[in-house]
């Protein structure tokens, strides 16, 4: 599996439990942040600032994108080794939905996601 089908799936998978959430009033486990040592990251470090619409911002938890309007998600939501705050996007949508240095990958069932162009190598 490809690090580009890797990261739309999580993406996929991020969506899918944020969408799949009601409000329970105890969101802890969800925004609950790892300690400074206890994450890796394929994509995203700390200090990372994203794009102009927040798509490549660290993030350690969902509340660390609750100040990007546009790119609401973490993705370590669906994989624990990414790190950067994203959005959904359409296949074949307009080329700047994602915003600057990024890109709109896309699974086989067409579920689509923002991923900072860093993350998907060569």
């Amino acid at each position: 599996m490809t690090q580009r089908t890797i990261l739309v799936l999580a993406l996929v998978a991020a969506f899918t439990f944020i969408s799949g959430c009601g409000d329970s009033g105890d969101s802890k486990a969800i925004d609950a942040a790892p300690t400074a040592d206890a994450f890796e990251s394929d994509c995203g470090v700390p200090g990372d600032l994203g794009n102009e619409l927040g798509i490549g911002k660290f993030c350690a938890s969902l509340s660390d994108c609750s100040g990007t309007a546009n790119a609401p998600l973490c993705s370590s939501l669906g994989d624990p080794n990414t790190h950067f705050c994203t959005k959904t996007c359409q296949m074949n949508g307009p080329p700047d939905q994602c915003g600057t240095a990024t890109e709109c990958t896309c699974n086989g069932g067409g579920q689509c996601g923002c991923t900072p162009s860093v993350c998907l190598g060569p």
